[in-house]
């Protein structure tokens, strides 16, 4: 009884993994969506880049930001490579909460600067914490090597 009280406890370490898998879903599934929007409508990502100051690198920005978004969100759902597929979203996100979407209010709502304020806070916490306990590292760090 003692070793399944501490396994299931609500401060033991499963509760901690699973804070953390659910974090790492949501902001996959967020970045999956955005690079989604973004591959079906370029346009709009090209002008929101051409209105901020990296006009120069519209073309290679627009696709970083496109297939960061959608590779870097389903390494980040299934937790291979998390750190690193999270580090390459935060400067897209610095980017977009500090030099893009300030300005842009009025035309994108306020809604988009939160959701971007939020999603960079978790890909800090992904970087701190990385993949945790339920990921295909661990699996793979426990089966393969």
């Amino acid at each position: 009884m003692g070793l399944l009280w501490t396994r299931f406890h609500p401060f033991g370490p499963l509760r901690k993994s699973f804070v953390l898998l659910v974090a790492r879903i949501l902001v996959g599934v967020v970045l999956l969506l955005k690079g989604i929007l973004f591959l079906s409508n370029s346009e709009q990502l090209e002008q929101l880049i051409l209105s901020s100051s990296f006009a120069a690198g519209v073309v290679f920005l627009t696709a970083y930001i496109t297939f960061a978004h959608l590779f870097g969100g389903v390494f980040i759902i299934i937790g291979l490579f998390t750190r690193i597929a999270a580090l390459l979203q935060v400067p897209i996100l610095l980017g977009a909460v500090f030099l893009v979407l300030p300005w842009r209010l009025h035309i994108t709502g306020v809604n988009e600067l939160i959701l971007s304020i939020v999603v960079l806070g978790l890909l800090v916490f992904i970087l701190w914490k990385g993949s945790g306990e339920f990921s295909m590292e661990h699996y793979l760090k426990g089966h393969l090597l």
